[in-house]
């Protein structure tokens, strides 16, 4: 079995989620240029380029002491697959939380991001403090509201014009679950 770094949040057959660091450029490179997850991420730009890259991999390194760092979901090898973490303005102790996450298409359809999902999920609740917990995701993307109901995330509501991208309104589907709501981790 693969050692993971300490700040390894493990998943199920050595899958696992760690930092991001400036050594994932490639993999940014390669998932990024994916329409599909361009298409249903908020502020990714398409085209990907390497200057986008260097930029991202710059935040990550520069919040890795902070508890907004984003975490990769990666293979059992260490490789960069997919992403998850805080999104918009939260600071520690704050009751509430927003996140995203992506995920490479080869990946897909594998169970991993309900499972990323639920891990990230009890690290907001246990380490953040975070009483509630809640995602965004386009109404278009289904695969992403599959994702969060099977992590245990209930369907709260239609967003309508939530979010803004390339000059476009789109509709939002909020999901939310609240720490020690009587719900399994």
């Amino acid at each position: 079995m693969n050692e993971h770094p300490k700040n390894s949040l493990e998943m199920a057959d050595g899958f696992h989620l760690n930092l991001n660091s400036l050594a994932d450029k490639a993999a940014c490179m390669e998932h990024f240029t994916d329409p599909e997850i361009a298409r249903n991420l908020l502020a990714l730009p398409f085209p990907y380029t390497e200057a986008d890259a260097d930029w991202w991999l710059n935040h990550c390194e520069q919040s890795l002491n902070s508890q907004l760092a984003t975490f990769g979901i990666r293979d059992p090898s260490g490789f960069l697959i997919g992403g998850i973490g805080i999104v918009g303005a939260w600071s520690a102790g704050d009751h509430r939380a927003e996140f995203g996450y992506w995920l490479a298409k080869s990946y897909r359809g594998r169970g991993l991001m309900p499972q990323a999902i639920s891990v990230f999920t009890a690290h907001a609740f246990e380490q953040l403090r975070v009483h509630r917990l809640y995602a965004t995701p386009f109404s278009s993307n289904l695969a992403s509201h599959r994702a969060l109901e099977k992590a245990g995330f209930q369907r709260e509501g239609l967003l309508r014009h939530h979010h803004l991208k390339q000059g476009s309104y789109l509709d939002a589907i909020i999901y939310g679950r609240i720490s020690g709501a009587g719900e399994n981790l």
